[in-house]
């Protein structure tokens, strides 16, 4: 791989097979280590937590702004007439090539909050701290005295 070569990454978050976003970046000089460092990990594990975090809040919001109407009928925040389990997913690929796939249960959140789900206020910061690790010189391949790149 030449050091000025453009890689396509693909970002994508997804409600089950419903997609929420999907960003395409092309990326110059990526580390071709990057795929196994603890700081990809790291990066995919805090936009999770931040998703979650944002979940919460418009549950509260949410759960705060109807509380006549969920004292009235319970049924509103009854999740159980989706069969099935749903999922947030975030994939982060490489070239096509998957390389990191995170979980976030959606049930944990009011029908009316996963489904109006809008992640602008932090997707673009994200993205870009997202092609900081990826072009980063230096990562980590430890850990806990593990080898990452030995797989």
């Amino acid at each position: 791989m030449k050091q000025t070569d453009v890689t396509k990454v693909e970002f994508l978050l997804t409600l089950n097979e419903n997609i929420i976003v999907q960003r395409f970046l092309n990326v110059k000089n990526i580390n071709p280590n990057v795929k196994k460092s603890y700081e990809l990990y790291e990066s995919v594990r805090y936009f999770a937590e931040e998703l979650s975090w944002f979940l919460k809040t418009k549950a509260v919001q949410y759960l705060t702004e109807n509380q006549t109407t969920i004292t009235m009928d319970p049924d509103v925040m009854n999740t159980s007439s989706t069969d099935g389990v749903e999922h947030f997913n975030i994939y982060i690929k490489i070239a096509d090539q998957l390389v990191s796939h995170r979980i976030i249960d959606g049930k944990l959140y009011p029908p009316k909050v996963r489904y109006t789900v809008d992640v602008r206020p932090f997707i673009k910061d994200y993205l870009k701290e997202l092609t900081s690790v990826l072009v980063s010189p230096n990562l980590t391949h430890e850990y806990l005295e593990k080898n990452l790149l030995s797989n």
